[in-house]
């Protein structure tokens, strides 16, 4: 999560640095960059044949979500992502909500939304490196209740099924 905010951070002060000239479309190039030295994991891990890719999600999450229930039993992390696990009860790949964005909330402070969307787009970029697809139907900075991520095989039925959606 806290990657997910440099990353903002970096948009936000490339943007600020170049008087507003360097835009999202700029740093969704320079993601690319960034995307393509990681494209030797596709011959290592294929999301239509393994799990592993959607298991070590979940337990990424799953341990963010108990680190989240601890602090903030403690008063602490009051900013963070809430996150709902598999909150669709979705029968394959990895599903989950990450809910009261800090991002968003950040964005719409400083009057930074229309740059959001493209690091939201970001989310996509690892899951075709992996063969998979992220199916996401709604993001809080376009007004939805959360953001949901629901990443399967990119050969799967799913993916099929929501092959005309966006990459929101």
């Amino acid at each position: 999560m806290a990657d997910t905010i440099d990353t903002w951070l970096c948009i936000v002060a490339f943007y600020e640095a170049s008087d507003h000239v360097i835009d999202g479309e700029a740093f969704q190039v320079i993601h690319g960059w960034h995307i393509d030295k990681l494209r030797f994991l596709g011959k290592l891990v294929d999301a239509n044949k393994h799990q592993l890719p959607f298991r070590l999600m979940l337990r990424i999450y799953q341990r963010y979500e108990k680190k989240l229930r601890l602090h903030r039993a403690k008063g602490e992390w009051a900013d963070a992502w809430d996150v709902a696990i598999n909150p669709d009860n979705r029968q394959e790949g990895c599903c989950f909500h990450l809910i009261g964005c800090p991002i968003a909330r950040h964005a719409k402070a400083h009057g930074c939304e229309h740059l959001l969307p493209y690091l939201c787009r970001t989310d996509h970029a690892l899951a075709e490196v992996l063969h998979a697809r992220l199916i996401r139907t709604q993001t809080e900075i376009l007004g939805g209740d959360f953001c949901d991520y629901w990443y399967v095989g990119d050969e799967s039925d799913a993916a099929k099924a929501f092959s005309d959606f966006g990459k929101i």
